[in-house]
């Protein structure tokens, strides 16, 4: 028997109204932590719920919203006739499908208070740390808002009409946000009739927009309290903006005794909870839905280089080139103004690198503004011969919230990569992710400019380069992109060479590819342009369309399930080859997807209906 392909259907419900506590930010940013992760999903809008339910196996709401007794009763159904739901900070009145019920105010009578309560800042700590769901969390999560639940009730309010009995497992409870026990629900799985429902109490979504991006840049940060990362400078910066806590969220790093670091990208645990979330609900209730993996040829990961040339010194900058040739690998050059000589900029076009911009508002003389940043953007567009695609901040200054974004979007400079450390202590994810991702704004709208995480600078200058082998492993387990940075200035120094070449073949060994900004930002804009649909097909069999606006080389398909896999594509059988993603086990095949061409997609086989076992990597 074929499997079942079914798209899981996403339903962000209203915010609430102006001077209403909420219990979720951002909420719409779970369409794009979708659609960067290559999961086909089909949008449900909250008035078409009830109407899109018999097409729906999976569904996954975010939010909490007062539903109709009609409604209510209609997902009960569904629910127990085999359906699977996965709410975020929501219950919607549900308690019974969910096993848990709202957690009340300390004290009801609070001006502004709410009849039920958020959760505020806190921790999601496992208590069955080995279930797919939370298997790839090695410290306590960070969130910073949600909807507060307690256990119960025991039993379905509405089980005479539905005689199955029901079981809820608490699977995660929150810490607060100086890391101490409370007896709040995180994360609880409740099994009734034919189908299950996963509740996630903390605001996913929002932690992963306010980690990533940080808060509003107007005064020095707070530093570390070891004095490894002194932020109170002076000088306004990303690290300034950082939200992440510098006791719970660093660990200690081997072999550097008194040095911590941001060593789990903690938005990007985020992201994976909720996908595993989704994978282990579709193998439990035996669907499946496609997933366009984040790279070509089926990669596990990549890497990128990028190189600031400050001081522009020409002898350095060839002998980075030769160090480069010899590794045989491109990187972005971020060029500060004046840049180099004309046949120095040649020579690094002409050996596959790309230029790029170093925006300079640190220099005296170089206050933070638009009107520099467009006078220095002139410059190096006349310098380059062409428009630069590619940003990074000289010190990774910044200033206000996402105004910057913006002044890179009017000039088409498609990528920005200042979000990283300036200090050694703030070495690793300090922002929480190893992905690429589009900033959303204040008022929710998206940002058409990548941002590409930096994780450290200079081995042997900023950092010991045995550091690397904990940045290398976090970005294979999370499949993202390790962001190195060299400094020319710093090339001829001992042991900075080696550890940029010692870092280029450690990545190669783990099957990571090294690509530029540029080509980066080429295949990330390409990936959002594509497009699922559902069409149904003959055996209660689904047959799911995809088309893109862009093509797609080599690009790799996953389908969740242990077993052997023929997948038809537009009548051509595809045969699969097992792949271990996200802790779960797919059956990938690697195709050309060409622009504008409809592609008709059907899987050919059993799939496992009990979740595979997680896995730590993969």
């Amino acid at each position: 028997m074929s499997p079942i392909l079914s798209l899981p259907g996403v339903c962000v419900f209203p915010e609430r109204p102006e001077n209403a506590a909420r219990g979720v930010a951002y909420p719409h940013y779970i369409y794009q932590v979708l659609t960067h992760a290559g999961v086909a999903y089909c949008k449900v809008e909250p008035d078409d719920l009830g109407n899109s339910l018999a097409e729906l196996s999976l569904l996954v709401t975010i939010g909490e919203a007062s539903l109709s007794s009609e409604l209510q009763d209609s997902l009960r159904d569904w629910v127990h006739s085999g359906g699977a739901w996965l709410s975020i900070a929501g219950l919607c009145g549900l308690e019974d499908l969910f096993g848990v019920s709202y957690a009340p105010p300390a004290y009801s009578g609070a001006w502004g208070g709410n009849p039920v309560s958020t959760l505020g800042e806190g921790y999601l700590t496992p208590d069955a740390a080995e279930h797919p769901v939370l298997a790839h969390l090695n410290i306590p999560l960070h969130f910073f808002n949600g909807l507060a639940l307690q256990a119960g009730p025991l039993e379905p309010e509405h089980s005479d009409n539905n005689a199955s009995k029901s079981q809820t497992d608490y699977l995660a409870h929150s810490l607060d946000a100086h890391g101490r026990e409370t007896t709040r629900i995180a994360l609880a799985e409740h099994k009734v009739g034919k189908g299950r429902c996963l509740v996630l109490a903390p605001d996913a979504i929002g932690a992963v927009v306010r980690i990533q991006q940080g808060v509003t840049v107007t005064r020095d940060g707070v530093p570390a309290p070891d004095g490894t990362a002194p932020v109170s400078d002076g000088v306004l910066k990303c690290g300034d903006g950082g939200v992440l806590d510098w006791y719970f969220d660093r660990q200690d790093i081997p072999g550097v005794p008194g040095l911590k670091g941001f060593l789990e990208p903690i938005a990007d645990q985020w992201r994976e909870l909720v996908l595993r979330a989704l994978f282990y609900l579709g193998a439990k209730q035996g669907t499946s839905f496609p997933v366009l993996w984040l790279y070509p040829r089926n990669l596990p990961a990549l890497g990128h280089l990028s190189l600031d040339t400050d001081h522009n010194d020409p002898a350095l900058g060839a002998e980075l080139l030769r160090v480069l040739a010899e590794a045989s690998v491109p990187a972005t050059w971020c060029v500060i103004a004046p840049g180099y000589e004309h046949n120095l900029l040649q020579k690094i076009e002409a050996d596959r690198h790309e230029l790029a911009m170093h925006y300079d508002a640190m220099s005296q003389g170089c206050p933070w503004s638009e009107e520099l940043f467009e006078k220095q953007w002139q410059y190096l567009s006349h310098l380059f011969g062409e428009q630069p695609v590619t940003n990074k901040n000289h010190y990774t200054r910044w200033e206000g919230d996402t105004e910057f974004f913006d002044w890179c979007s009017k000039r088409a400079i498609e990528l920005d990569q200042s979000k990283g450390p300036s200090k050694t202590g703030e070495v690793g994810f300090p922002f929480g992710s190893c992905h690429p991702y589009f900033p959303v704004a204040p008022n929710g709208e998206l940002i058409d400019v990548l941002e590409l995480p930096l994780h450290t600078q200079d081995f042997q200058i900023f950092v010991p380069k045995i550091v690397l082998e904990q940045l290398l492993a976090a970005t294979l387990r999370h499949h993202g992109v390790l962001h190195l940075l060299f400094h020319p200035a710093h090339i001829a120094k001992e042991g900075v060479a080696t550890a940029l070449s010692e870092s280029v073949a450690k990545g190669r060994q783990q099957g990571m590819e090294w690509w530029t900004a540029k080509q980066i930002n080429n295949w990330e804009r390409a990936r959002h342009k594509v497009a699922w649909s559902k069409r149904e097909g003959q055996d209660d069999n689904s047959t799911i369309c995809l088309s893109s606006g862009s093509s797609l080389a080599e690009a790799t398909l996953l389908f969740l399930g242990q077993a052997a896999t023929s997948v038809v594509i537009n009548g051509q059988e595809h045969s699969s080859t097992p792949t271990t993603r996200w802790g779960f086990d797919f059956q990938a095949i690697t195709i050309d997807i060409e622009q504008a061409k409809n592609y008709s997609i059907e899987v050919r086989s059993d799939i496992s209906h009990t979740a595979p076992a997680a896995k730590a990597a993969g």
